[in-house]
């Protein structure tokens, strides 16, 4: 008498909370006696499931390759996190100074403290190539995000998407074959024929679903196959960075070992100890 009540109050919305529970016992039900090899299971076609391997896989290296590229273009792990969050927001990544940078600035800087002498001049020839050399590098760091990061993560923003109707396919597999097992459980032929309009129903909602998935997965396995450009993008990026830096560093050493005041402060210290004899 209570839950007459009840649903006379709640109406449609008990009956849907309802239906809820129960296609969730019933999934609950299915996977148990799969696991427990006591219910029998629809299997995906071989074709299918390659397909979600490879999708997987290829999802799986993508992420770990990308978080090793910007553990090498960003090696602290404060920036970093930094930068995620400024991504997650919808803003640029801030502008930084490279650690190469960094050096080259407080070389200049030394140098001009001490230009004076030999040391100072030599400082001052260093820190301005590498100088030159972290701004190389800021440009290789800017080039690699956003030819080989950033592709990579746009494509992983919209596995969510992807992820959802594989789910979708999981819930819908699971409630034709509890349909399937409880019309092999059933007890009489009426029964049986009443038990067969849901699976009737199931298998068309699945069969619909798992064609919806095949296409989603093999655009998916498409694009992916296509991210091969970004690696070229990257091998690019690093030549051209490494050819570069070896290129000022050759002329840095040039530069440093043919400086004019080269070796002046050690010749006045001789010349000064022969006086003294």
């Amino acid at each position: 008498m209570k839950y007459e009540k009840m649903d006379r109050k709640t109406g449609g919305a008990g009956k849907e909370f309802a239906q809820f529970v129960k296609v969730g016992y019933n999934r609950a039900r299915q996977v148990t006696g799969e696991k427990l090899g006591t219910a029998q299971r629809t299997d995906y076609d071989r074709e299918f499931q390659d397909l979600c391997n490879r999708v997987d896989k290829h999802s799986f290296w993508a992420s770990m390759l990308t978080s090793k590229v910007e553990l090498v273009l960003q090696p602290n792990p404060a920036y970093r996190f930094e930068d995620f969050v400024t991504e997650k927001i919808g803003n640029e990544r801030e502008i930084r100074h490279t650690y190469t940078e960094q050096l080259g600035i407080c070389m200049l800087n030394a140098g001009s403290d001490m230009s004076s002498s030999d040391y100072g001049q030599a400082l001052l020839i260093m820190g301005d190539y590498e100088n030159r050399v972290g701004e190389s590098e800021h440009r290789m760091i800017k080039n690699a995000f956003v030819k080989f990061v950033k592709p990579f993560m746009d494509a992983a923003s919209k596995e969510g998407a992807i992820n959802g109707e594989r789910r979708t396919l999981t819930a819908l597999r699971l409630d034709l074959d509890a349909a399937k097992n409880r019309v092999r459980a059933a007890k009489t032929a009426d029964e049986m024929k009443e038990l067969e309009q849901f699976v009737d129903e199931a298998q068309k909602k699945f069969d619909e679903q798992y064609e919806l998935c095949r296409e989603v997965l093999e655009d998916r396995d498409q694009q992916n196959a296509a991210m091969v450009v970004h690696l070229e993008d990257l091998c690019k990026v690093q030549v051209d960075y490494f050819k570069e830096a070896h290129e000022l560093a050759v002329e840095m050493e040039k530069k440093v070992l043919g400086r004019p005041t080269k070796g002046k402060d050690v010749r006045s210290r001789k010349v000064s100890s022969s006086d003294e004899e």
